[in-house]
């Protein structure tokens, strides 16, 4: 009798740790609890820490919206039970200078063109962007640029949204990602989108294939 072949074992430029972080932002992103539950399991049992899990939900806010956020941290709260502790204030000074410097970095040559057409859009929304966008939340301790660019890109590609997500792509890479880390962290959220959201994966994979994602920096993430 021929035996039933085991489960099939997919390689990834992603550790684990990383990858359940992906899942777990992507999940609770679309609003999928049992997916997210499972992925903090993952995330526990690879040795992260509970503070790596608390920045993902935090995240959240920026992509998906407070309800997102919240409702991360509950389930967080029962899956992993600990308590979180409030990180020390730096003032609006310290945070837009924090905020600048990391999104120069994630942004590359293109920063100088972001702020003024962020700004045409809505010159509170470019200050907001950068302060605290980038300043208070992504410029955080707990989880590194390169972590914080991969859950970023799982939650955009899991909702959908194109532009943000090709510049997250190009900005992991910028950051010290992998181009393949990169994409990887794509097709996890691709995995929890709806159509939109597949759709845009595939013209985001297309749009990078022609003009090109630029080559490794960086070992596994």
């Amino acid at each position: 009798m021929t035996a039933t072949p085991g489960p099939r074992t997919v390689r990834t430029p992603l550790s684990r740790s990383v990858v359940a972080a992906c899942r777990f932002a992507a999940a609770m992103s679309r609003g999928l609890e049992p997916e997210a539950t499972d992925a903090l399991l993952e995330l526990r049992a690879a040795g992260a820490p509970r503070k790596l899990a608390e920045e993902c939900a935090l995240m959240l806010m920026l992509y998906a919206g407070y309800p997102a956020a919240l409702e991360g941290l509950r389930v967080l709260n029962v899956a992993w039970p600990g308590r979180a502790r409030a990180s020390r204030e730096l003032g609006p000074v310290r945070n837009r200078a924090r905020g600048e410097r990391l999104c120069r970095r994630v942004y590359g040559p293109a920063y100088r063109k972001l702020i003024p057409a962020v700004r045409a859009l809505h010159p509170d929304l470019a200050t907001w962007m950068v302060e605290h966008g980038y300043g208070r939340v992504l410029a955080r301790a707990g989880a590194g640029a390169v972590t914080r660019e991969l859950v970023t890109i799982a939650s955009l590609a899991s909702l959908g949204w194109e532009r943000q997500l090709v510049s997250h792509v190009l900005g992991a890479v910028r950051v010290g990602a992998t181009s393949e880390a990169a994409l990887a962290a794509l097709e996890l959220g691709a995995e929890r989108a709806g159509t939109r959201g597949r759709a845009v994966a595939r013209r985001t994979r297309a749009r990078l294939a022609r003009t090109g994602v630029p080559g490794p920096r960086t070992r596994r993430a």
